[in-house]
């Protein structure tokens, strides 16, 4: 299938590779199919297959946040219908900004991907200490020290 994504136009997608996500990400409850494309080493996008407008460029938080952890609530493990760990997949979204340096993740609200039944949700918690916006470059730069 024929696809336009926001960073590389036009692309040639199988339809095994759609994560589905049932209920959309919110602020775009509407998009509900995705793929993930890589960008770069350590980058990916999230593309809606739906709307080339709607691409978030995701990353592992494990990458840059040494004792990052998620700990799902069984509800959402069961709607993703995960068996394993290995079946897991930890995103989280990138605000880009201007110098790259300044640029945040949301370690607050990450993506969940189950791999193995290509299901996905963001998860956000009642409560969590993590921050909406935590810069990149500081923890690249405390990663190196």
């Amino acid at each position: 299938m024929i696809i336009q994504t926001k960073y590389f136009g036009e692309q040639e997608i199988k339809e095994t590779e759609i994560i589905s996500f049932s209920f959309g990400i919110p602020g775009f409850a509407h998009d509900k199919r995705f793929i993930l494309q890589p960008f770069g080493e350590a980058f990916s996008i999230l593309q809606s297959v739906d709307d080339e407008d709607v691409a978030f460029i995701v990353t592992s938080p494990f990458l840059y946040f040494e004792g990052y952890s998620v700990d799902l609530p069984d509800h959402f493990v069961q709607q993703l219908d995960i068996r394993s760990q290995e079946d897991v997949a930890v995103w989280v979204i990138v605000s880009v900004r201007k110098p790259f340096s300044e640029s945040t993740v949301n370690l607050k609200a990450p993506i969940i991907i189950n791999g193995s039944k290509k299901l996905g949700k963001q998860y956000i918690p009642d409560r969590s200490d993590y921050s909406l916006r935590a810069r990149l470059a500081a923890a690249a730069s405390e990663k190196r020290a």
